[in-house]
């Protein structure tokens, strides 16, 4: 199927990386405002960790989602495939395959975050890990377990991936994977959403819906922010604690052996437009759009890891 309009491919992407820029910058903006307010009418509400997340509701869910899709509207969608279903097993595989990678990756992550901590002689800070860790477990379900899984799927899985599959598979999938896991903005948390991304988006890309990714990213979060601090709590229950790693640690081998087993079962389709071989990244990256973002992005992670 061929598209029927013509498309400017560099402005395709482009557009992209200026909406995800725009809507990031409009975040940063409207929280920088809301805490400020905060600080100055009632400071010792910033202590809450409720505060945070309701910061996340209106400059993320309300303002900056809204703002990317409306600019992002007008560009084509790529051929949308018939929805599939998946049964309750496979999604628990899935869930499995999808944990592995996180652990994995985030397992790596830790190292080379404490090689560059004693190269810096400070530790480096999780902006995420501050929230979670001190959050009331109902805020923790409500914002980080459904609401922003939610809202990130739409915007990654949903809306962006619509526009950029009709360069094909690989190209969709890698491409969001990056900008899901730059829009994190902190080491702690790029190299795992990177991998997840692109479990998220052939999931969704071989189903035609995004809800099976909504799902599982729904399931990872709230195992990460509302189960394990849950259990791990002050850390006096050891007996606990040690349990639910084993249980975390037999999901990552069984993932893992998953993952090994089904690669030869991975199939990625071409789309209606095939970018010219040795121009792909290119075009893609190589824009004023995806630039901008891209250095915002590496900005911010640099910025966290110096403070």
């Amino acid at each position: 199927m061929e598209l029927k309009t013509k498309v400017n491919d560099k402005k395709v992407f482009a557009k992209i990386g200026l909406a995800i820029l725009v809507c990031m910058i409009v975040v940063n903006v409207i929280q920088t405002i809301y805490y400020s307010a905060i600080n100055v009418i009632r400071p010792s509400l910033l202590e809450q960790p409720w505060v945070n997340y309701i910061a996340i509701a209106i400059s993320f869910y309300f303002i900056g989602f809204p703002i990317f899709y409306v600019m992002v509207r007008k560009l084509p969608d790529g051929e949308k495939k018939e929805s599939k279903s998946l049964s309750v097993g496979k999604m628990i595989l899935l869930f499995f395959m999808s944990y592995a990678i996180l652990y994995v990756v985030n397992f790596l992550t830790t190292i080379l975050l404490m090689i560059i901590a004693a190269i810096k002689g400070s530790e480096i800070m999780n902006p995420i890990a501050n929230v979670v860790g001190t959050s009331n477990w109902i805020w923790s379900l409500i914002f980080a377990g459904i609401l922003s899984p939610i809202v990130e799927e739409m915007l990654f899985r949903g809306i962006m991936l619509n526009k950029i599959r009709m360069y094909g598979d690989k190209v969709a999938i890698i491409t969001t994977a990056i900008m899901f896991g730059l829009f994190h903005a902190n080491f702690s948390q790029f190299f795992y959403a990177v991998g997840l991304g692109v479990i998220f988006a052939y999931v969704t890309l071989k189903t035609g819906t995004i809800k099976y990714s909504i799902i599982l990213h729904i399931a990872i979060n709230i195992v990460g922010s509302v189960i394990m601090p849950s259990i791990v709590g002050d850390g006096s229950n050891i007996a606990l604690i040690g349990v639910a790693g084993l249980v975390l640690i037999a999901i990552t081998i069984i993932g893992i052996v998953l993952l090994i087993n089904n690669r030869k079962n991975i199939h990625l389709s071409e789309g209606e437009i095939k970018l010219e071989k040795g121009t792909v990244a290119k075009t893609i990256y190589l824009n004023v759009g995806m630039i901008l973002y891209i250095v915002l992005c590496v900005i911010s992670m640099i910025s966290v890891v110096l403070m």
